[in-house]
């Protein structure tokens, strides 16, 4: 899944002192992840979604988000940096209550 492989990159960097700007090391993120790792060397070289993913970023960014982590509630309320359970909730209600 895309979170699991998402954690293995995060553990990998930070944890493990892996380059994620390495080619190999995503690739075999992407094979510990049950990807074909083949195709995922081959996107990787070619940036066949390097596109959709500069324009998601610049999407984000322009919303508000200058900050890891950030959360998106609802599609439109940002919760940014680490924040306490308290400030989720709080958050949480909020959009309940909007319905």
């Amino acid at each position: 899944s895309r979170s699991s492989t998402a954690s293995d990159v995060y553990k990998r960097q930070h944890y493990d002192n892996q380059d994620t700007a390495d080619a190999d090391v995503l690739a075999r993120a992407a094979a510990d992840a049950g990807l074909d790792e083949a195709e995922a060397r081959e996107v990787l070289a070619s940036g066949r979604y390097a596109d959709e993913v500069r324009k998601e970023e610049a999407e984000w960014r322009d919303r508000g988000i200058t900050s890891v982590p950030s959360v998106i509630l609802n599609g439109k309320y940002l919760v940014s940096g680490g924040q306490p359970a308290d400030v989720f909730e709080q958050a949480l209600r909020q959009v309940a209550q909007e319905g």
